[in-house]
């Protein structure tokens, strides 16, 4: 059941920019934040690339991301549609690995940024509750018919 929703939501993320007739530019970068619950207080990193469309037709650019984020005996895996400009909101699923089984649940952030910004994390994971402040540094990756331009 786990994997076919994985493939669901691959599914639906990649759909976003399939049906588009932009390019879209992306985004790739670092992240730190302090995970806080009610059972232990946790640094963890991660790396996270975005893909944005900036277009008339689209007032709020439409985004979506990609991120691996690792905590001490933790990996997760999320993905999130996002929206904003210089301030911005996402929401998505995310996937924990550690000991146990994969663990699905989402999360939501609320973000300020240029190139390099601050963000708080809502996640709900495992029938617990956490809260992430934390802050990235994002560099653009523009593309063109010729390939990659920095």
């Amino acid at each position: 059941m786990l994997k076919i929703k994985i493939l669901f939501f691959l599914f639906l993320s990649n759909l976003c920019f399939s049906q588009s007739k932009f390019n879209p530019f992306f985004f790739v970068g670092p992240m730190m934040h302090y995970n806080i619950n009610a059972e232990k207080n946790k640094f963890s990193f991660s790396l996270e690339g975005s893909a944005w469309i900036l277009s008339k037709n689209f007032p709020i650019p439409p985004s979506v991301d990609l991120g691996i984020e690792f905590e001490r005996k933790k990996i997760r895996v999320y993905s999130e549609l996002q929206t904003g400009s210089l301030l911005g909101l996402s929401v998505g699923p995310v996937i924990e690995f550690s000991d146990n089984d994969p663990i699905v649940g989402f999360q939501t952030s609320i973000w300020a940024s240029f190139f390099a910004g601050i963000d708080f994390r809502y996640r709900r994971i495992n029938k617990m509750n956490y809260y992430s402040p934390g802050m990235f540094f994002k560099l653009p990756i523009l593309l063109n018919n010729s390939g990659l331009i920095f």
